[in-house]
């Protein structure tokens, strides 16, 4: 019984197994007219009465087809579909069309030092005209698996090698020892390019990724798309990084050798080369070449060449060499040359800036600024300032600038234009000692600092107006200073004063001065000054107490207003610098 039950089989499973080939044997006719592919194949099921099983990956829908073909078998029809590139798999009324696969070999070995024969590690073994490879572990040994041909030609480089040809007989496939020549190589032959030198790169695509770029050169190969996990986790394992790419996706992260579309990158995209249009990573960018276009980085953005277009970062921006354009960070950015538009939440540095603007929230920094606005919350620091402003909510300072600068401290070297701030100080312009008397017994003492054109006056003193009350003063003013003749000067001053008796704070009584001087340059670190001073007083608010009235003592009068007096008097000086 058991005999007979299996000869059954037997008969049944044979039938079933020459019905299978009968499918694609089938003779039909077909006539394709610019037709996409997915078209023909609905084509085909129709005439030939089952379905296809693919990936759409593979296999691509879109693509157009011409063709016609009269009493043909299924399978030859296939054929000319797809270039014979492909296997068909019949399963139930089904066919399920895969890629045929190619026969291979792998090729094993190990390499030694040439000298002591000693395992030579990170050594990268490829195929260039395949894009395939690998790299040898720590004690030398390399396994790689390469399609079945007669002779083949591999590549192996070594940095502090020389290069070697290795040439595979598929016949005779032994284990290799393949002994490597030392080379000994100047110092800058070894040089990391500037993206595999960085300290994040370094942490992200590992030793044998970045040993492998190394060793690699200058071999590059070409890829209009490509998908990656992670930097030596993608479609070419460690060639990964020498890959230049149209469009690169990386769902955690990326390392290419260049991008000319688009690359996007949930957690951050490293890339040897240069990019170009649009590049966007979750948390950071590093690109050792030059960046033409728009950069993204939740975090972080790091360029070693130029940059041209618009890099924004969540928390930083550097660029090592120049930018051209917009660069916004949440905290810091940093360029080697500058022309364009820097806004950083906290700081920006650039060793030159061309022309353009800086905005941070605390710092502005360049040594060289040729032309442009800096607009800080606290400083702004710079060389040299060809001709441009320098605007901060506290400090000021510029070695030379041709220009203005306003803000509480304004510090310069050398200031060819104007700086308005309660506190001036130019080291090649305008800064004295002042003491002065007036003809109603008032005495002052003044410091004068800022440029000739417009410096600012710090005044203190005092005043007796005749009552048993000493009153002091204090109060800010403008001034400006020019040449009339080789020693002779002139100087147009307004001053506004605040007085207050000596047994209390009350600063009821203040007046606007406006006061013309003649100046004698008597020496080097003397000047002599004298001339009138109109004097108005502000409207007070305890009336007019007999101070008010001694304030005036020996003034002439030019109004008989009691609230709104309005006097001629003068003042004598000297200036000591």
């Amino acid at each position: 019984m058991k005999k007979f039950l299996f000869t059954v089989l037997l008969f049944i499973s044979g039938i079933w197994a020459s019905a299978q080939p009968a499918m694609l044997q089938k003779v039909i006719t077909v006539d394709f007219r610019n037709i996409t592919m997915y078209d023909a194949l609905m084509q085909i099921e129709a005439k030939a009465g089952f379905y296809f099983s693919y990936d759409n990956q593979l296999i691509k829908n879109q693509k157009r087809v011409s063709f016609t073909a009269a009493n043909k078998p299924v399978y030859e029809i296939l054929d000319l579909l797809f270039d014979n590139e492909y296997q068909y798999i019949i399963q139930n009324n089904k066919v399920v069309i895969r890629k045929k696969e190619v026969p291979h070999i792998v090729v094993r070995g190990r390499f030694v030092d040439q000298t002591d024969q000693t395992p030579v590690a990170y050594v990268s073994v490829y195929i260039p005209e395949l894009q395939i490879g690998t790299m040898s572990d720590e004690q030398g040994f390399f396994s790689l698996r390469i399609p079945l041909a007669q002779h083949l030609a591999l590549t192996v480089n070594r940095v502090s090698y020389y290069d070697t040809l290795l040439t595979i007989d598929s016949r005779n496939n032994p284990e290799l020892t393949v002994p490597l020549a030392p080379r000994i190589m100047e110092e800058n032959e070894v040089l990391l390019k500037s993206v595999q030198r960085h300290w994040l790169a370094r942490r992200l695509i590992g030793t044998r990724q970045r040993l492998s770029s190394i060793n690699l050169k200058n071999y590059f190969y070409q890829q209009k798309f490509q998908l990656g996990l992670l930097p030596g986790i993608a479609t070419k394992n460690v060639l990964k990084g020498q890959q230049e790419n149209k469009l690169s996706f990386n769902v955690l992260g990326g390392y290419a050798a260049q991008v000319d579309a688009l690359e996007i990158g949930g957690l951050f995209n490293i890339v040897q080369k240069h990019v170009r249009s649009v590049q966007v990573g979750g948390l950071a960018n590093l690109v050792g070449g030059s960046v033409n276009g728009v950069q993204i980085g939740g975090l972080y953005n790091y360029v070693g060449d130029t940059v041209r277009g618009l890099q924004i970062g969540g928390l930083a921006n550097a660029d090592k060499n120049a930018v051209s354009g917009v660069q916004i960070a949440g905290w810091y950015n940093e360029s080697k040359s500058f022309t364009g538009l820097q806004i950083g939440g906290v700081v920006n540095h650039a060793a030159r800036v061309g022309k353009g603007m800086q905005l941070a929230g605390i710092v502005n920094h360049t040594p060289v600024f040729e032309s442009g606005l800096q607009l800080s919350g606290l400083v702004n620091i710079a060389g040299a300032i060809g001709k441009g402003v320098q605007l901060s909510g506290l400090v000021n300072y510029a070695k030379k600038i041709n220009g203005l600068q306003v803000g509480v401290f304004n510090i310069a070297d050398t200031l060819q234009g104007v700086a308005l701030g309660p506190f001036n100080y130019q080291r090649n312009g305008k800064h004295a000692f002042s003491v002065s008397a007036q003809e109603n017994g008032q005495i002052n003492i003044s410091y004068k600092s800022g440029s000739k054109a417009l410096y600012n006056i710090l005044q203190v003193g005092w005043i007796n107006a005749h009552t048993p009350v000493t009153y002091y003063l204090f109060g800010y003013g403008l001034g400006s200073e020019w040449t009339l003749k080789r020693n002779v000067k002139m100087a147009a001053e307004l001053v506004s004063l605040f007085y207050t008796p000596a047994h209390g704070f009350d600063t009821d009584y203040n007046n606007i001065c406006f006061q013309p001087v003649f100046i004698w340059q008597a020496h080097k670190k003397l000047q002599l000054f004298a001339g009138p001073r109109l004097q108005y007083q502000l409207p007070a608010q305890n009336g007019a107490p007999a101070a008010y009235g001694g304030f005036r003592t020996n003034m002439i009068a030019l109004n008989r207003s009691v609230h709104h007096p309005l006097d001629l008097g003068c003042m004598v000086g000297v200036n000591i610098f």
